[in-house]
Order: C-alpha cells, then sequence, then structure tokens
C-alpha cells in the first residue's frame, strides 16, 4: 500500500470495516430458524430461566446452577431478550451475530496491514467456511474466544509493524474477557497464540513475560470464578465447577491425537486445505521470513499449529473447541488468491479453486431443483426457501460473467469470482441445509402435541432415562413455559408415579421396559426430540393389558428411528 495517502487509507479500512461488520450481521443473522435445535437448546434455556429469575453468577436449568459456563453469554443473551419478553431466534443469535462480525473486521484489518484484497479475501474465505458460518448463525461461546484470540493477534502484530506500543495494554482486558465468556481455556488459547507470535519473532524474554502474565491472569480469574460459585452453591458446588470446566476437558481422554488435524479437512474447507497446501508449497520463504507478506504468513502459520498441536493434548475434543483457527486459516488461504508469484502447482491449485467457484451457483441451482422436486418424497416442505434459493443461484449464476467481464485486472476478476460463488455458498446453507437439517431435527410438533393431549387431559411431565441435560433441553426450550419435569430412571419408579404423569422416553428405552411394568401403560404420542424418537405414555391400573389406543404420530414418524443423546 506505498504510495497511497495516508488519510485516504485510514478513511477506506474505516468504511471497509462498518460494511464488513454490518454486512456480517446481516448475513448472521437474516432468515434464521424459527426453532433452537441441537446444542443451542441448552444456551435459550439459559436466557429463558434467566428472563424469569433474574441474573446470576451461573447460568441456571431447573433453577439450579450449571457448571460448564460462566453466565456472561447468558446475559448478553438475556439483555437483547428484554425489549421483547422472550428468547427469540434473533435475540438468541445477535450477541454471537456481533461477535463473528467483529472477528471479520480484525480479520480484515489484519490483512489490510499488507494489503485491502489480502483483507477481503480472508473475509471471503471465513464465510466460505462451513464451521464459521453455521456457528456464526447459533449460540456459539466459542466465537468470543475466537474473537479474543484474534484481537490479541491483531493487537501485537499492528503494534510491532506500526509502532503503537500502547496497544499491548488492551492484551490483559482482552484475556480478562475471553476467561469471562469461555472459561479457562478463553485465557489459554489467545496467549498460547501471542506467546507463540515472539517465539517465532525469537523475543524470548517477551513470550516468557506473556506466560507469566497469562497464567497470573488465569490464577486469579479462576479465583474469582470459584468464589463465585462457593456464593452460589457451597464447597460443593464449587469442586463441581473446577472438575466440569478444567478436570473433565484436559483428562477425559475420547478421541485420538489426530482428530483435530484431520477432521478440519472437512469441517474447516475450503480454507484449510488450501492454507495447508500453501504453507507446503511456500514453506522455505515462510520459514526464512522473506518479505514482509512471508513473515505475516509465519506468524499465522504459529498461531494455527499452536492451537491445534495444544487442543490436541486436551481429552475432550469438539470441533468447535477450535474456532480460533479459522482467522488465521482464512488468511493464509487468501495468498493462494492474491499473490501474483506462486510457483510450482500452487498457479494450478488457484485455477482449479477459481474454476470451482465459477460453477458453484450453477451447481448449488441444479441442487435445489433437485431437491424441491424430490422433497415431497422425504418429507421435506420447505418449499418456499427452495425456490427462493433456487432463484437467487439463477440470477447469480446468469450475471457472474457479464460482471466479471467489465473488470480489466486478474486480480478482481478473481476476486469478483470468489465474491459470487460466497453468495451462493451462504445462499445454499441458508436456502437449502438450513431448512433440511431443521427438517431433522425439530422438536415443535411433538411439544405442540404434548400440551394438546395435557389440555384434554391435565398431567405432569417426567423424564423416563432421557436428561437431565439431554434431550429434555430441547423439549422444555419449544415448551416455552415455567415447568420442573420429573427424571425417572428405574422401572419400578414408574409404577410408584402419579396417574396422571405423562412420561417421555425413547422408543428404545420403552420398548425395554420389563413386561410387567409395560403391561400397565398406554402409549399416548410418539414422535421426535430432535433427532431421537421418543415415545409418550401414562401408567394406568396394574395388571390391565397394554392399550395403544389415542395414539398420536408426530413428525411423520411412527416410532421407529435412530436415538441418539443430545448434541
Amino acid at each position: 500500500m506505498d504510495g497511497i495517502d495516508p488519510s485516504k487509507r485510514l478513511s477506506d479500512l474505516r468504511r471497509d470495516s462498518l460494511l464488513i461488520f454490518f454486512l456480517g450481521i446481516g448475513i448472521f443473522t437474516i432468515a434464521l430458524d424459527g426453532e433452537f435445535i441441537s446444542a443451542q437448546a441448552r444456551f435459550v434455556l439459559f436466557a429463558q430461566e434467566m428472563l424469569r429469575n433474574g441474573p446470576s453468577f451461573f447460568p441456571t436449568t431447573y433453577g439450579r446452577p450449571y457448571l460448564d459456563y460462566p453466565a456472561t453469554s447468558t446475559l448478553l443473551i438475556y439483555l437483547a431478550s428484554l425489549p421483547f419478553g422472550k428468547v427469540t431466534p434473533f435475540t438468541g443469535v445477535l450477541p454471537t451475530a456481533v461477535a463473528s462480525a467483529l472477528i471479520l473486521v480484525v480479520m480484515y484489518r489484519i490483512g489490510a496491514t499488507r494489503s485491502r484484497n489480502w483483507g477481503w479475501t480472508a473475509v471471503l474465505f471465513a464465510l466460505f467456511t462451513h464451521l464459521f458460518l453455521t456457528e456464526s448463525r447459533s449460540i456459539a461461546l466459542d466465537q468470543y474466544n475466537a474473537l479474543a484470540t484474534t484481537l490479541c493477534f491483531y493487537l501485537i502484530y499492528s503494534a510491532d509493524i506500526c509502532g503503537k506500543r500502547k496497544r499491548l495494554w488492551f492484551i490483559p482486558l482482552v484475556l480478562i474477557g475471553g476467561f469471562l465468556f469461555r472459561g479457562p481455556i478463553g485465557i489459554v488459547i489467545p496467549s498460547g497464540v501471542v506467546c507463540g507470535y515472539y517465539l517465532c519473532r525469537r523475543e524470548f524474554k517477551k513470550s516468557l513475560l506473556m506466560g507469566v502474565l497469562a497464567l497470573c491472569l488465569l490464577s486469579i480469574c479462576s479465583a474469582a470464578i470459584l468464589s463465585a460459585a462457593y456464593f452460589e452453591g457451597g464447597k460443593t458446588f464449587a469442586q463441581k465447577v473446577v472438575s466440569a470446566q478444567v478436570s473433565s476437558r484436559v483428562f477425559d481422554s475420547k478421541r485420538s491425537w489426530f482428530f483435530y488435524w484431520c477432521r478440519c479437512l472437512d469441517s474447516m474447507a475450503l480454507a484449510y486445505p488450501l492454507a495447508v497446501l500453501v504453507v507446503i508449497g511456500q514453506f522455505r520463504r515462510i520459514l526464512g521470513q522473506k518479505g514482509g507478506n512471508y513473515k505475516l504468513m509465519n506468524y499465522l502459520t504459529a498461531w494455527v499449529l499452536v492451537i491445534l498441536a495444544g487442543m490436541s493434548l486436551a481429552g475432550d475434543k469438539k470441533m468447535r473447541y477450535i474456532l480460533p483457527v479459522v482467522p488465521a486459516v482464512s488468511l493464509i488461504a487468501s495468498y493462494l488468491v492474491i499473490s501474483p508469484s506462486l510457483e510450482g502447482i500452487l498457479p494450478r491449485i488457484r485455477n482449479a479453486f477459481l474454476g470451482f467457484c465459477s460453477l458453484l451457483p450453477l451447481l448449488g441451482g441444479i441442487a435445489a431443483i433437485g431437491i424441491l422436486w424430490l422433497g415431497r418424497y422425504f418429507g421435506f416442505t420447505a418449499y418456499a426457501h427452495f425456490a427462493v434459493a433456487t432463484a437467487i443461484l439463477g440470477g447469480l449464476s446468469v450475471t457472474a460473467g457479464p460482471a466479471k467481464r467489465r473488470l480489466t485486472n486478474d486480480l478482481s476478476r478473481d476476486v469478483a469470482t470468489m465474491s459470487i460463488a460466497v453468495a451462493a455458498f451462504i445462499t445454499i446453507h441458508i436456502g437449502i441445509a438450513q431448512p433440511i437439517n431443521l427438517a431433522l431435527e425439530t422438536t415443535q410438533p411433538f411439544v405442540a402435541t404434548v400440551k394438546l393431549l395435557q389440555k384434554e387431559r391435565p398431567g405432569d411431565i417426567a423424564f423416563y432415562r432421557i436428561g437431565p441435560d439431554g434431550e429434555d433441553i430441547k423439549f422444555m426450550v419449544n415448551y416455552d413455559k415455567p415447568l420442573k419435569p420429573a427424571f425417572v430412571t428405574s422401572p419400578e419408579e414408574l409404577l410408584d408415579s402419579r396417574q396422571y404423569s405423562y412420561f417421555i422416553t425413547g422408543d428404545r428405552d420403552f420398548d425395554g421396559l420389563p413386561d410387567d411394568v409395560k403391561s400397565s401403560t398406554k402409549v399416548r404420542i410418539k414422535g421426535k426430540i430432535g433427532h431421537r424418537a421418543c415415545t409418550v405414555f401414562t401408567i394406568e391400573n396394574a395388571g390391565t393389558e397394554p392399550s395403544h389406543g389415542e395414539l398420536f404420530s408426530v413428525n411423520g414418524n411412527s416410532g421407529t428411528g435412530c436415538g441418539g443423546d443430545t448434541e
């Protein structure tokens, strides 16, 4: 960006940042599902209970403090929902959408230190990443950790290249913010990236000081949260908080060390695979830090390696834990598009990638038409979504060619090609994948039928071998009224329960009831909670023949299907 007037450059950065921020919020909040599904249901229940009972240090389920998370993210949903008096899809997702939009802005700023095209292309790659887009359109605590990590990197990198050392004073505040939203890993991951940055620069003293600072902040914040836990639930609860947020995640090994390294190839496609190819193709230059661009690539590679290696050592592994990797791999992959000096096989890879981008609107349109035609055979009824998606994809296919022919610069044409592909990808995600996922995971029809059953004959709700903190959460979120269900774990307890209680259980657990208990049951409803086939039954007089009258089928489900725990 040499030769550009500094005032104009600053004006461009500010304008681009505002545009990216509001564009991001729009993309992350438009056409949201009308129902909270999968893991985000838990956070909605937290917010619903906070609206009823008021703020607390920890979120609650059924009036009891929940161990795994501080209440900071729940508080933001609570504040966003106050004007509406309830948690809506928009108010639930808005805090995450703002955090994700800020990630895009900071990512752009990092790339724009070298060139605006680099910054813009990095934003496009992030939006082209399935994991990032999906989590940004849901309630995702790890996006706050990703924001803290990206912001820490920007502060230290811009402080070095711009000479603005005062920015470093903000790092402790960012780390504390990361802890408030995500607990210990909200400090560990961002500080690890900062330490890795200074190690790449061979500034070992600064790396050591940052490690000591992070350790001190982690100790202080941990003491604070344990004090809050003791205040909230006493010594026993404080011990459980330590187990939930530290011990179980560090020592409970369920997946191999290679889990993240391999799963990133699909969850973070296309950014991660292309970033790996760029690093391999430019390895010597990146390692030697030959020029400002390669220095940045060196720091970004360290960012990725620190997180993947560090999180691979932990026992509990979930892809959302490594969302802080997305900004770095997006910036590295962007070099494939914006660099004019690629060598070896990389130019062929770039051409193949841009060729795929050119075809994506057409391929997406064909897929939308196919699903629209075949949907009736699979029970998908969101025809409006598919029709709108087909129209948008068709429009992108028609306008892509003329739009690119107006551009004389090769780089501008490449960025335009990628922009159209990203628009097609977002359209496919919102208009096709999202409705299908909702159809597979919906719980509202089941809950509505249970409410109708209760209206005809009042009765309490009890879960048999479900939850707490399982499918019961999805049910409770969609029930949307204060309710404290009972939880039953043994067949003997069923016979001792009240006559007019409605028991909800998985089909497999119902089929596994002992014959003497099953003979006293009466099936009321069969349907699905999420993707799990469930049965609602009551206990009738002992010794009567099992009756399956008054049987309703919900979601077109006859009781067969795969069961499973909530995410």
